[in-house]
This record gives structure tokens, sequence and C-alpha cells, in this order.
């Protein structure tokens, strides 16, 4: 559900050296949408990507930099090496199915069973997600325990964000303010509501479900979430019709970048601390 977060902080970072995407049938959107900012992924299937970033990664020179860094004759070398290491980002992203929303536990696991597996191959994880994706308190402890630093979605205030609203909206305290209208609101991007219009999305019992929830009159708002970089040309509209479908009022309200771009910044300095000499 953070595809456009995720494009614009990729495509905004000159540092990136490689850029990988592991092929599911997640992935055709996402990186139909890098295209459209003229970045050009690599595309493998997970069983042939990752041995083929771990390999490149032991032929790093890390080890020899760390030793040389404890003499110092060659410590001014092993600055330029780290700051040039800085500008030669390699970045893997794996999408993981919005399906996997209806059924907390399963996406829980799923999202540690493939940190676990990335893990293998990385300096270090961001966690695209909210709590929504980590809530349990024995995921959290699986992840912390995982070969390499594993970072999260976090607020000005430093609060792991609860879910992908709240990301959009710019923190929790912003999330919560919108809750206080006295009756239901549903919450608009252009993601939730693209795959929400999908004509085969429409027949399924999920549908059905968040239908029969939706039309109940305790549901009176639909907030639009703003944001210039969303890039859905359809997202106006079928805020419209979603509206009148469920006979919501829209309320529209600015979204912003800033959760997305300033937790993808603080991944890659800690990475780069924790990986110099």
């Amino acid at each position: 559900m953070l595809e456009d977060e995720l494009v614009n902080v990729l495509s905004t970072d000159p540092g990136i050296k490689h850029l990988f995407v592991v092929e599911n049938r997640n992935s055709s959107r996402f990186i139909q949408k890098l295209k459209s900012e003229n970045l050009r992924p690599f595309v493998f299937s997970s069983d042939r990507l990752y041995p083929l970033v771990s390999e490149s990664n032991r032929h790093s020179p890390n080890i020899f930099m760390r030793i040389f860094s404890k003499i110092p004759v060659f410590r001014q070398t092993c600055d330029l090496f780290n700051r040039n290491k800085q500008q030669e980002l390699t970045v893997v992203v794996n999408l993981l199915t919005k399906d996997l929303h209806e059924y907390p536990d399963k996406l829980q696991s799923e999202v540690y069973l493939n940190a676990r597996e990335m893990s293998q191959m990385s300096d270090g994880i961001l966690i695209f997600y909210g709590k929504c994706g980590y809530s349990s308190e024995k995921v959290q402890n699986d992840l912390q325990r995982l070969n390499c630093p594993v970072y999260f979605l976090r607020d000005n205030e430093r609060n792991l964000v609860d879910d992908c609203i709240s990301v959009a909206l710019g923190g929790n305290d912003a999330y919560t303010k919108t809750k206080e209208l006295g009756k239901g609101v549903f919450y608009a991007t252009p993601m939730w509501l693209s795959d929400m219009n999908k004509e085969n999305f429409r027949s399924t019992p999920s549908y059905k479900e968040y239908a029969r929830y939706l039309r109940n009159p305790d549901y009176a708002f639909l907030i639009k979430i703003n944001n210039q970089i969303y890039k859905d040309n359809t997202y106006h509209e079928n805020a419209s019709e979603f509206a009148k479908e469920f006979d919501m009022e829209i309320i529209n309200t600015n979204g912003t970048m800033d959760i997305a771009i300033n937790s993808y910044m603080e991944t890659k300095t800690g990475i780069s601390e924790s990986d110099s000499c």
C-alpha cells in the first residue's frame, strides 16, 4: 500500500548504484512506476536474486578496510572509502501482496519470513509497514535477532507508525485527530481506491464484507488524502464514485512523504555508520 512513497524515495536518491526488485505477482505495477521516474531496476526472482547479491557482497573489501583502519596512516584512505561507499548503495525491494492485510497473523509471519531471508545478504532492512506488519511481540523479537539491523517507519515523535494511513497523514497524532469526527471514516489513498475499484476484487467475498460495513450509516466520511506526489490520474474520480456509492461526505486533507523520506534516510545513515571502518 506504500508503493507511491517507496517510488518517491528511490527516485530522489542519487546514491543508488544498483536497484533490484524481487519479481513476483505483486511487482509489475511497482516496476512500471519506477520506469515512469526513469529508474531501470534489475528484476529477478528471489531464488536468482539473493545469491547474486550475496556473491557481490562477498567480494566487498570491507574486512580489509577494517583491518587497515587500525593503522593511523591508512585511516584517511579508509574514510575516503566509506564516503564513496555511501554513494554506491545497492537497494533490494521485495513487495508483499496487499491481500495479506486481511489475515494479520499471516501478514506478520510473511513479513518476518521474507525479512529473515533477505537478512542473509543485507547490511540493513527497512520494514516498509506500520505496526500492522509486526505488532506481535514475538515477531518484533524475531526481527531484532536477524543477522542485520532492522529499521522501521517512525513519525517525528519517534513513534512507530500505526499503518499506511498514518504514514500518508504524517504521523500517529495526525491520524488520531481525523478520528475525532464523531462518526466512522474510511481513509482514501490512490492505492486503496485503485484496489477497491478493481472489477475482479468487487466480486470477491472480501469486497462484499467491506461493502456491508461501509453501507452502515455510522460510516459517514471519506478522508481523501491528497499529495502532489501521487501519480494516479483516476484518484479524484475514484474518490467521488466511492463516496457516492457509500453515501459519504468527502473531507480533503493534505498528505506528506516526510515519514517515508526521513525513515529511509535514517536507515541509510544507520547502515553507513555500522559499516564504517
